[in-house]
């Protein structure tokens, strides 16, 4: 009759440390799509990492004295697993498809796991640096040089129409380099044109400008190109 026995020093290093350390890199991972409040976050980069990780142990510790199993096969499940979970963070908004990057940073959570169960600390750690400063600093230099959409807003008002700062403020706080023109259009001297020159990424900006500009009476005209 066999007797189970606790192996403290096993399940220190083959289990604790493998699963705190997934708490740890999935919860960096995580961390970073909180605070762009993305639709996943800490607590569920976390456990997938955590998941990963103990499917990982489960393989090789449970299922590697089995003659002729392959210890593979639970590693790729979990690859396979994660692109459902992945593709229920993916939603289309207006013309733009959001949270690709949001389930890119989840298989990487998975990933880290996989590493994590096979002892690869140290591929761990890299992995989770580097997805870190990818999520981060990628995205500072996307919004600092590359291209946004760019939109040239016309808006008609009357000569003695006094909201234009109202406008402004508007317009500013949702787009970025605004460029404006006032001018009077010269058949009709009590008409002004607005012109209005703006980058903007968020994928509503035609229905906000539209719905937000038409509460102004003065307004007779807008036009978004």
């Amino acid at each position: 009759m066999e007797y189970f026995q606790f192996d403290s020093l096993k399940f220190i290093y083959d289990i604790l440390i493998p699963c705190l350390l997934a708490c740890v890199f999935g919860g960096i991972i995580g961390l970073q799509r909180e605070r762009a409040d993305r639709p996943a976050g800490l607590r569920t980069h976390t456990l997938v990492c955590v998941g990963a990780t103990v499917f990982t142990i489960v393989s090789y510790l449970g299922f590697s004295s089995q003659a002729g199993f392959d210890p593979s096969r639970i590693a790729a499940g979990v690859v396979t697993g994660i692109g459902f979970i992945g593709a229920g963070v993916i939603f289309r908004q207006g013309n733009l498809i959001k949270g690709v990057t949001t389930a890119a940073s989840i298989w990487i959570a998975a990933s880290i796991g996989l590493a994590l169960g096979t002892k690869l600390y140290y591929l761990a750690l890299i992995t989770t640096v580097l997805g870190f400063l990818t999520l981060s600093i990628v995205k500072y230099i996307e919004d600092k040089f590359i291209r946004t959409p760019n939109y040239l807003v016309s808006i008609t008002t009357c000569e003695n129409f006094s909201s234009f700062k109202e406008v402004r403020d508007f317009i500013g706080n949702i787009s970025t380099n605004v460029k404006y023109k006032k001018y009077q259009i010269d058949d009709e001297k009590s008409k002004i044109i607005l012109t209005v020159n703006v980058h903007s990424k968020d994928p509503e900006f035609s229905t906000k400008i539209l719905q937000n500009l038409s509460k102004f009476k003065e307004i007779e005209k807008i036009t978004i190109n």
